[in-house]
């Protein structure tokens, strides 16, 4: 999984937004508020954590059980993968 270019993560006003920038911004402006857990889904995403990982490093930071981990995990990377936020590697 990799972030498309284009797709930024800001933090405004101690909120989570990703914008789209750049040549991606003029064909679809888009604006995404995220919440504390949704940001350290992104930020994994972006360091290249594998997306079977994701779960447990949840459960380390949230103190959160795997599966709810893996369902909260899988519900914002369905939703990401739906709004074309991810390219093809």
């Amino acid at each position: 999984m990799k972030i498309k270019k284009g797709f930024m993560k800001r933090e405004i006003s101690g909120k989570y937004l990703v914008v789209t920038t750049g040549e991606l911004s003029r064909e679809n402006s888009m604006f995404i508020e995220l919440n504390d857990t949704s940001s350290y889904i992104w930020d994994l995403i972006e360091k290249g954590v594998e997306r079977k990982d994701i779960p447990m490093r949840l459960c380390k930071r949230y103190s959160v059980s795997l599966e709810k981990a893996s369902a909260d995990t899988e519900k914002l990377i369905k939703a990401m993968e739906e709004a074309g936020i991810f390219e093809e590697e």
